[in-house]
């Protein structure tokens, strides 16, 4: 790439609202980090271990009550938005949120009402009830907290959304303080900062975005039928991108025992740079690439983004040789084996990342079946690879799969994405929003 193209690249206004995104996002990682380091240091591996599974269920849960119209609201809203047709984009915010509340609702009440069995059936361990039953209300905050967050996203506020953010992290980090010196705290009470805080997020979030979502006008019709058509496979794709990270925990505790949780857990910690930039990645591009109506437009957007994300993988690769001193340094010797997890997490989550910029223009192109079913292959693939495995080779055998899978999954999609785009027909949406132009 020619020096001239490079400044250009990375000194538009694509590339701003990257760096912005992805700068605030790194801080409340830093923040989140403190928080999980306070954790870990004052738990037993064991107990780190039950703050791990607890907060599994806080992770992966919205998933299912998100139904995958995060993303939808993402790309009908900011095509409709390109378009100018507002009342059309408000309806779409409105009734996602009437579907997440639900949703969030009867699967919170769920989880708390089966604790018991899941504690004894899933995670193997009856003691697990209580932070079971309290990461259920985390399955109420968590996905409120998202809707917010994707809703500012679509009316570009970047600045409103970091914001909001970093102030979720800065009030866990500064609650775990608070419990630390006051000497309580313990497993229940980390689950429980990680369970209610993004409360406050919530709380600011709707402030800020109630003269957009509560505006006077209604669309003629209901638009529920086309967001869950293309949410269905969202969904499919969220569901399994988030067990593909989080099963081998599971496993793990089930084969090898609670220690080996809390080790592989460290190191799945250790690596939520690389979810930030993929999150940074989509909370960007996909606004964006929803306005697109061009093919050119997409073969330029694809070239520019897969150089801008390969970039940021690059900014990382140095703690490939670092990671050996500072996991001792900051945790103590005792995950001394989280190292070479780390590692291989790390070298798995750079294919990953690449691959982000091409996920959102195929859900642009009205292709998230292909994302989905390339989702199940990784999850597929991750649990028969655990299951048959783990036994014979042990810890690390999660994080090698990881990598080898997310090397395949950036392969496929690579040259999906450009053979479609040069020998198809390209359909960007439905006749309602056809005429797209790229703002």
């Amino acid at each position: 790439m020619k020096v001239s193209n490079a400044i250009k690249l990375f000194t538009s206004q694509l590339a701003r609202n990257l760096t912005l995104v992805f700068a605030g996002n790194f801080l409340a990682a830093g923040l989140g980090f403190l928080s999980v380091l306070i954790i870990s240091r004052a738990l037993s591996v064991s107990d780190f271990g039950l703050f791990n599974m607890a907060i599994s269920v806080i992770l992966i849960v919205p998933y299912l009550a998100t139904l995958g119209m995060d993303t939808s609201m993402i790309k009908f809203a900011s095509s409709y938005l390109s378009t100018g047709k507002i009342t059309e984009a408000t309806q779409v915010f409105r009734e996602t949120l009437f579907v997440r509340v639900i949703t969030s609702t009867i699967i919170a009440i769920v989880i708390y009402s089966t604790a018991p069995l899941l504690s004894k059936r899933i995670f193997h361990y009856p003691n697990l009830v209580p932070l079971i039953r309290l990461a259920a209300f985390g399955v109420l905050s968590v996905p409120l907290f998202n809707y917010v967050k994707s809703a500012l996203y679509i009316y570009r506020l970047f600045k409103d959304c970091v914001m909001l953010q970093l102030l979720v992290d800065f009030a866990k980090l500064f609650t775990v303080g608070i419990l630390i010196f006051s000497l309580k705290l313990n497993t229940f009470s980390a689950v429980a900062v990680f369970t209610f805080i993004p409360l406050l997020g919530v709380l600011f979030g709707f402030w800020q975005i109630r003269p957009k979502l509560f505006s006077k006008g209604k669309s003629p019709r209901s638009l529920f039928g086309q967001l869950l058509s293309y949410s269905k496979w969202v969904f499919v794709s969220n569901v399994c991108a988030t067990l593909f990270l989080y099963i081998a925990i599971f496993m793990l505790a089930k084969m090898l025992g609670i220690k080996a949780t809390g080790i592989y857990g460290l190191a799945l910690n250790l690596t939520y740079i690389f979810p930030i930039i993929i999150i940074s990645l989509k909370s960007v591009l996909l606004p964006e690439v929803s306005r697109f109506s061009k093919i050119a437009q997409f073969e330029k957007y694809i070239k520019g983004s897969l150089k801008i994300s390969l970039f940021l993988t690059v900014l990382v690769i140095p703690f490939l040789f670092i990671s050996e001193k500072i996991i001792p340094c900051f945790f103590g010797s005792r995950y001394l084996d989280s190292v070479a997890i780390f590692n291989w997490l790390l070298l798995s989550y750079i294919f990953r990342t690449i691959s982000s910029p091409i996920r959102s223009a195929l859900y642009s192109l009205n292709k998230p079946h292909i994302i989905a079913f390339v989702e199940l292959f990784r999850v597929t693939a991750m649990i028969l690879g655990c299951y048959l495995l783990i036994p014979s080779f042990g810890i690390l055998v999660p994080a090698v799969l990881a990598l080898i899978i997310n090397v395949n999954a950036l392969g496929f999609l690579i040259l999906y994405v450009f053979k479609y785009i040069h020998q198809e027909k390209v359909v960007f949406q439905k006749e309602e929003v056809a005429e797209l132009t790229w703002l």
